[in-house]
């Protein structure tokens, strides 16, 4: 089998080739940034150096492949986030169109069966009917809230023990693993189904920003607290923290929209992942804080 993958550097794409090339899997990845996949070449993994926004390179790597999955990166200083992700959708459409058989896992979001007012999500919307329209053998994947997105918070929890957001602390979110992701997207590329499917993804439990930020610090040996701020000033330090104004702006409608995305379940199947919270944060967050801690020294 021959399972072409993109942002193999990232959260989920990395994890993801590993899986398929544990399996044995036929893996191929494009990488804008070949000096970076090293060590899945080592393992056998084909490299295509270039971006997934570039059709001609999308067709060089789906060129003989069963399935393709297929993520939309944040581009965190982009001037303009969602014309880019409404190009980078059109780049992958027109493959898809060009090559019927194909089966496509796209990485979709919690929040993605709105048009609108969802921030970033809006992208992956636009992506979603895109993909449907162009392939007849369409998965879209829609997890809820990230564990990983706590990394975001490191320099404020180095410097203040606090992580801001305007979101109230007590709000919950099943927090899911991006490991716990990337073995769900392996499952539905190793054994494609036909057709259109949505199927959501969450978390084995539920739990507020606050015992988030509470869990957090336990694992660091450090007081860690949610602070509740005001959207503008969220997007000010987002902007200061060389995040694009364009981009702040969208992350912080997101949150604002997070009553509307949290909880409400479309798909058809819901896949329910794994890694808890304590578990994330003892395993994967505390070495990740430590190295930051080390690096800022």
């Amino acid at each position: 089998m021959k399972i072409a993958v993109t942002t193999p550097t990232g959260h989920i794409g990395s994890k993801l080739a590993n899986i398929l090339l544990d399996r044995k899997v036929d893996v191929t990845v494009i990488a804008r940034h070949p000096e970076k996949v090293k060590s899945l070449a080592g393992r056998g993994a084909k490299v295509i150096a270039g971006e997934h926004s570039d059709p001609a390179i999308v067709e060089q790597a789906v060129r003989g492949a069963d399935a393709l999955f297929w993520l939309t990166p944040a581009e965190l200083t982009s001037r303009d986030p969602l014309g880019e992700a409404r190009r980078m959708a059109d780049a992958g459409a027109s493959v898809i169109r060009k090559n019927p058989d194909l089966h496509v896992v796209q990485l979709s979001s919690a929040g993605a069966f709105l048009p609108s007012g969802t921030g970033p999500i809006v992208g992956l919307h636009d992506t979603e009917e895109k993909f449907r329209a162009a392939g007849k053998n369409i998965v879209s994947l829609r997890p809820s809230e990230f564990m990983e997105n706590v990394f975001f918070s490191v320099p404020s929890i180095i410097q203040q023990g606090s992580i801001y957001t305007s979101i109230p602390g007590s709000v919950k979110a099943p927090l899911i693993a991006t490991q716990d992701i990337a073995e769900i997207a392996a499952e539905f590329l190793l054994k494609p189904l036909d057709g259109h499917h949505i199927i959501d993804i969450v978390g084995p439990q539920e739990i507020s920003f606050d015992e988030e930020a509470r869990i957090a610090g336990q694992a660091i040996g450090k007081s860690v607290r949610v602070v509740t701020v005001p959207g503008d000033q969220l997007k000010a330090a987002m902007k200061h923290g060389g995040m694009s104004a364009e981009m702040a702006a969208l992350l912080v409608e997101m949150e604002e929209a997070f009553p509307k995305i949290q909880g409400k379940l479309h798909g058809e199947q819901k896949r329910t992942g794994k890694v808890t919270f304590p578990q994330f944060a003892r395993e994967v967050f505390a070495p990740g804080y430590k190295k930051a801690v080390a690096a800022a020294a």
